[in-house]
């Protein structure tokens, strides 16, 4: 074997932050069609929840009135009972409706992004028919989810059990006031770990059975429970990948749902927050569409394949072009408002921590050790040094909060360690890396950019150059941090009992079949083959094979030993080097 090196992302697979990016691209890309796929599948459920809440409401009324006149219940039970028989299926039909309706959104948007062609009337002819198994697949996944909800809940009754009596002893023993308040904030601290950690657990379930819908919309004779197993498997080894894609996406949506609410407050009628529900719909399914295919890369090596499905998702991200003040024209790709949700997370999950460290720190040696020594000092100024305390205090944190920022970016050639994780960085509009001035403009107008509904979100997501407001005044633009290197396999030696058999099928070999593009393909498997699962190994490595040696050796010469797909394709990829001299 040769000692092809792990290095960066699978090919062709997807950051988290880009799978929001490319859904929101793609979901531009027919925007009012699926809309009105959307407004279609809410209004069936709309109407038809209405239609049954009318049953309902007029059987209560009906049989009120009816046991009241006879003085007997029966009556109201009886028609409060077929009621319920009515207005059930009612509502039922219309929320499978719209699950098999955003499943047919995602089956659309799979097919653009995946470059295959199909129409409508098709999609929908696979879809709909299996109505009854969506219904089937969202009771079991509530099933599972009920059941962890039950397990956790008994975990904690059984903490409170334990715990309880432990505090209180615990309390009735510490006398001394510092250690009573540090254990009291211990306790407090150990409860939100404990919140926390269930959260976590509950999200992680979540997460592994998010892509049920997408896979029956796309994997043919798949049952309600196939689909459940088979979104297990997608996400085995990604679910902090998968769910950080479904956090990423609902923080950028935030602004949408806030704004609708505010305006349902107003209105009282909920006509804003239909409006949300329908425009978000697309999108979310969009997103489900981008991660399956880039799980399917991740786990099975979907990307290593001879066919117009192999395509790359990147290309779906926004491009401009920057020219220097040499005249040099700069090709990049967009941050998108995916990825820069993702930096902003991580920064503020490190920000906020050194912040909340640092107040606790502070906070402590201030009310045991200064403060008492300033009352003793100036005993006639108690509340002017509270007054200029605070004003300190929150001096320093704006100082620190900005700072970060300022700092990295203009250190770190306009990334932070939230930009850098999710790569991408800050340039100057001619393409130059940004200074002081343009990072401390960047960080001060940040609070601006998430008030009013967060209209920074706003426009990132629906402005081409994607630029909020700190870059349009500081004159910036938020880039990916590409780097094609970071996937070029390390150079590789071929050891000598193969050297014969290689040698043989460079002189054998139809090259003039074998294009760049499969070339890559070839390097691409066996430099990231380590990273996928061994089913998913497997069935590239031979998928991969049976689409290039009948290109390559339409007869395959009998006195060949018997290879594995990944010796056939190590014995291509090096033959294919020895013929033109290639650099690996």
């Amino acid at each position: 074997m040769w000692p092809f090196r792990r290095r960066g992302r699978l090919p062709h697979s997807v950051s988290s932050g880009n799978v929001v990016t490319i859904a929101l691209e793609l979901y531009r890309h027919q925007g009012n069609r699926y809309f009105l796929l959307s407004l279609f599948a809410h209004a069936w459920f709309f109407l038809l929840t209405i239609a049954a809440l009318l049953i309902m409401a007029v059987a209560l009324i009906v049989g009120g009135i009816l046991a009241g006149a006879i003085d007997n219940v029966s009556p109201f039970l009886l028609l409060t009972g077929m009621s319920a028989l009515v207005a059930l299926p009612l509502y039922l039909f219309g929320w499978t409706r719209l699950m098999a309706s955003g499943a047919l959104l995602s089956r659309r948007i799979y097919a653009v992004l995946t470059a295959l062609e199909e129409s409508e009337s098709a999609a929908r002819r696979f879809i709909f028919p299996k109505m009854l198994h969506y219904l089937l697949a969202t009771l079991i996944v509530g099933f599972i989810l009920l059941l962890v909800y039950v397990v956790l809940g008994a975990i904690g009754y059984l903490i409170y059990l334990v715990g309880a009596p432990l505090v209180q002893l615990l309390e009735q023993n510490i006398q001394i006031q510092p250690a009573r308040g540090l254990f009291f904030l211990t306790f407090l601290l150990s409860i939100l770990l404990l919140v926390l950690l269930a959260l976590l657990v509950i999200s992680y379930f979540m997460a592994r059975l998010s892509l049920v819908d997408v896979v029956l919309a796309l994997e043919p004779d798949c049952t309600p429970l196939k689909s459940v197993r088979r979104s297990w498997q997608l996400t085995q080894g990604q679910a902090w990948h998968t769910l950080t894609v479904f956090f990423v996406a609902s923080l950028a949506t935030i602004p949408a749902n806030l704004l609708g609410s505010i305006i349902n407050g107003v209105v009282i009628i909920p006509v804003a927050g239909f409006f949300v529900a329908v425009l978000l719909l697309p999108l979310w399914q969009a997103i489900k569409a981008v991660l399956y295919w880039d799980l399917r890369v991740r786990n099975e090596g979907a990307a290593f394949q001879v066919r117009p499905e192999a395509v790359n998702p990147l290309r779906w991200l926004r491009r401009v072009t920057l020219r220097t003040p040499e005249s040099i024209e700069l090709d990049f790709a967009l941050g998108g408002i995916g990825s820069r949700v993702l930096a902003w997370l991580i920064d503020q999950i490190i920000l906020y921590t050194a912040l909340v460290l640092f107040s606790l720190a502070a906070g402590y040696i201030y009310f045991y050790a200064l403060y008492p020594w300033l009352i003793e000092v100036l005993p006639a100024s108690g509340q002017s040094i509270e007054a200029w305390s605070l004003g300190i205090y929150l001096l320093v944190m704006f100082a620190l909060y900005n700072g970060y920022y300022i700092f990295f970016e203009t250190y770190w050639q306009g990334q932070t360690p939230g930009k850098r994780y999710a790569e991408i960085r800050v340039v100057q509009d001619n393409g130059r890396p940004i200074g002081l001035r343009e990072a401390t403009l960047r960080s001060l107008l940040q609070p601006i950019d998430f008030a009013f509904f967060g209209i920074g979100a706003f426009l990132v997501a629906l402005s081409r150059s994607e630029k909020r407001l700190g870059d349009m005044v500081a004159g910036t633009l938020v880039i990916q941090d590409e780097q094609a290197t970071r996937l070029a396999p390390k150079a590789t030696t071929l050891q000598q009992p193969q050297a014969a058999w290689v040698q043989e099928l460079r002189s054998l070999a139809h090259w003039e079949q074998m294009t760049p593009e499969h070339y890559l393909l070839v390097r691409n498997y066996l430099n990231s083959r380590d990273r996928l699962s061994p089913v998913g190994r497997y069935q590239a490595a031979q998928e991969l094979r049976q689409q290039l040696e009948p290109l390559l050796l339409p007869t395959y010469p009998a006195n060949w030993p018997a290879l594995s797909a990944e010796d056939f394709l190590e014995g291509l990829y090096i033959a294919y080097r020895q013929q033109y001299q290639s650099s690996p």
